[in-house]
């Protein structure tokens, strides 16, 4: 199978927006660090990368799920109060 080619800008605006998002970094969307829920980004991933079926690829999205959740959530519920009550209706 051939390798997929990029174009130089596509790159560049890639790298930017996920660095952006990553770190924080000024400019990034806002909605990128407040509605994207970790049902989310599991839900992407086997979108993007398929339903895990072998072993292998149920461990990494297993890891990717960890990582969601103890390295990134947890310390943003320690860190920040947040208050989440359900909508009335």
């Amino acid at each position: 199978m051939a390798k997929k080619k990029f174009s130089k800008e596509y790159l560049e605006k890639t790298d930017k927006m996920l660095r952006q998002s990553m770190y924080d970094e000024p400019g990034a969307q806002d909605w990128t660090q407040i509605s994207l829920s970790i049902r989310d980004a599991m839900l992407a991933a086997a979108t993007v990368f398929g339903s895990p079926t072998t072993d292998e690829q149920k461990d990494k999205l297993h890891a990717l799920l960890t990582e969601l959740t103890v390295g990134h959530a947890l310390q943003n519920l320690t860190k920040y109060d947040i208050t989440v009550t359900p909508k009335e209706d």
